[in-house]
């Protein structure tokens, strides 16, 4: 299919920024918004204990999971088109809604019965409760997008500012609706969804502002194309979702809520270490879809890999204190979990960079048969392992589906590349380089000047639209035949 060129209205002009610079803005706010996590997830455990932990959980959780089942394309299909200049940003945002919608209403239609099924499930926190986490689908839904198709204009500073307020706000929220009004898991539920509201309402204020939004009644054509990336990439989205949230989703059939509490702060903790490795993948995403860089991708897998392997050392050290200052003493039994899980989150960090290159290049499908492999290894080793060790099984089981997924996505990589297992994993003295020039541009050093013929050291920076380097014109999905035959048919 021809690609569609945005109204003249609604042009973008991306920031003249390298790749380094918005890694390092993507990685600051990562970091706001590890140390915002930890206070609302401390707060939340403080104030619900394990018991209640454990419903809000399986609250969001449903939320979250009916989210990716019914909402195909809502965010990295929209994105994507945006990012490659295929899409408008008004038909990225009205078609991103016009699919929140309608899939969120189609998902509390179906809910709304589960809820009173009597599943076992749906006994791990009250009905009213059920019910209110299911009005949040079309919330999350426009949200989540939202926020993507920010990122996809290379808007990471707002974006940082942003998602730091949600976090604040939802903070703020929990204190004054669970702790002053007592609200208990209501309120914690209302709390995230005014968080939600209020990145939404940002996000597109500042896109009308600064991006020319103008809301409108999105095109077939338009809906067409982001439901066919969404399609394509759905099983990964939904396989990496249930894979995320197997150990509750069991748990909540079979388990008590003490343990679905125990093992929610846990993975809730660990998962903190994947921030790095999304911030370097929200810089390098809309890059990749402009002209495909294997060689740019595997070094961003060694850096993210290695800065992940350090700070899991350091949480892992101080495991102990950290929980109990976090959660309190009554989620000391989740301290083993948290070494348990090391391995998943390390390959979990690695893998993410391989799923953002085969997004990036139109090849979802292959993110799909991963994380369809990660999810049964997953399933697997829960079936056998939780009857033997509990929750510990859990951990162990979301460790083993996430190795699986690294194993395939890496294998992927390597043969629609041809690169080979050395130049992927081996370091090499342009990975320090990159980390420094990420490292000077989050401190506010003077933006060094790039060298003639690329800099190693840092993503490259954008071309204007139409441009060329004058040996080699940027390649657009749908403009012609992509580079060493790495990137498939949309």
């Amino acid at each position: 299919m021809p690609a569609s060129k945005p109204a003249a209205g609604d042009a973008v002009r991306l920031p003249n920024t390298t790749g380094g610079q918005d890694a390092a803005v993507a990685l600051a706010t990562q970091i706001g918004l590890m140390v915002f996590g930890l206070l609302v997830q401390g707060m939340l455990a403080w104030m619900l204990l394990p018991e209640g932990r454990g419903s809000y959980a399986v609250c969001l959780v449903f939320a979250s999971l009916f989210v990716l089942l019914f909402t195909p394309g809502a965010e990295q299909g929209a994105q994507y088109f945006l990012a490659a200049r295929q899409l408008s940003v008004s038909q990225a945002v009205s078609s991103a809604l016009a699919i929140a919608l309608a899939g969120g209403g189609a998902a509390i239609a179906l809910a709304i019965p589960l809820i009173g099924s009597g599943i076992p499930f749906f006994q791990k926190a009250a009905a009213a409760e059920f019910r209110l986490a299911a009005m949040l689908v079309p919330l999350i839904a426009f949200s989540a997008a939202i926020e993507h198709l920010l990122l996809a204009v290379r808007r990471f500073a707002r974006v940082g500012i942003f998602v730091l307020l949600r976090a604040a706000g939802q903070g703020l929220a929990i204190v004054l609706l669970v702790w002053v009004l007592g609200l208990g898991i209501f309120g914690a539920l209302l709390s995230f969804a005014a968080a939600q509201l209020v990145m939404a309402a940002l996000c597109v204020r500042d896109l009308r502002r600064h991006c020319g939004l103008s809301l409108g009644i999105p095109t077939r054509a338009a809906l067409a194309r982001i439901l066919g990336y969404g399609l394509k990439f759905h099983v990964a989205r939904v396989g990496q979702g249930i894979e995320l949230h197997l150990g509750i989703l069991v748990l909540g059939l079979i388990g008590r809520p003490a343990d679905i509490g125990l093992f929610a702060a846990a993975s809730a903790l660990m998962a903190g270490l994947t921030h790095f490795s999304s911030a370097v993948g929200n810089a390098l995403l809309p890059r990749i879809a402009d002209n495909e860089q294997p060689l740019l991708v595997a070094r961003c897998v060694r850096v993210v890999g290695a800065v992940t392997a350090v700070a899991l050392a350091a949480l892992l050290a101080l495991s102990t204190p950290v929980v109990r200052l976090v959660f309190s003493d009554a989620f000391l039994p989740a301290v083993p979990l948290l070494w348990i899980l090391g391995p998943g989150i390390l390959a979990a960090a690695c893998m993410g960079i391989f799923m953002t290159h085969f997004r990036g290049i139109d090849r979802p499908e292959i993110c799909s048969w991963a994380v369809g492999v990660g999810l049964l290894g997953n399933l697997g080793v829960l079936l056998v392992l939780y009857p033997l060790l509990g929750v510990r099984g859990a951990a162990w089981a979301m460790t083993v589906g996430m190795t699986f997924r690294l194993l395939l996505l890496a294998v992927s990589f390597r043969r629609t590349t041809r690169m080979g297992w050395r130049s992927v994993w081996m370091p090499q003295r342009s990975d320090a380089l990159f980390f420094e020039k990420a490292a000077r541009s989050l401190l506010g050093s003077k933006r060094p000047k790039s060298r003639r013929g690329g800099d190693a050291g840092a993503l490259p920076a954008p071309l204007p639209p139409g441009g060329s380097t004058g040996v080699e014109r940027r390649l657009r999905p749908g403009s012609g035949a992509p580079p060493n035959g790495g990137r498939g048919s949309s």
